[in-house]
């Protein structure tokens, strides 16, 4: 069936706009708490800056905003095309929020030497969670 707008409808396209990478990430709350339990510090800093963990940790439960957090580092190297490892690590991507709250990830020398190789001008980032699950959405365009 094709669509055809209503009157008080438009599309909103741009023909310059080209979409470089998507990357999606699901990540179970309760996987974030057994590894806090199970590796305490270790597992906190290997993953997540200090900005990360002063920010997550500022709710009573933490664990939704820590696994909404990790699923945005995995989004990111799936919109990369690469996982993580030496081309992109844990501490590439810090995931906060900009002055008006909208979720952000911000790069380091190498997460930065990969999307410009990309040419990559652009991130979008969306997260949700619920007590039970995270998730992230990245995209990358020029």
């Amino acid at each position: 069936m094709k669509s055809s707008p209503s009157a008080s409808h438009e599309r909103i396209q741009n023909p310059q706009a080209s979409v470089l990478g998507i990357g999606i990430d699901l990540v179970e709350v309760e996987r974030i708490e057994g590894l806090l339990k199970r590796f305490g510090e270790h597992f906190l800093k290997k993953i997540f800056s200090q900005e990360e963990l002063r920010d997550s940790f500022r709710h009573r439960n933490p664990h939704p905003s820590l696994a909404a957090r990790f699923a945005a580092k995995e989004a990111m190297a799936k919109a990369l095309g690469i996982g993580i490892g030496a081309g992109f690590s844990w501490s590439s991507a810090v995931v906060g929020l900009n002055e008006g709250g909208k979720p952000e990830i911000l790069l380091d020398a190498l997460g930065q030497k990969r999307t410009r190789s990309l040419g990559v001008r652009h991130i979008e980032l969306s997260l949700t969670h619920t007590r039970a699950l995270a998730q992230a959405v990245v995209i990358l365009s020029r």
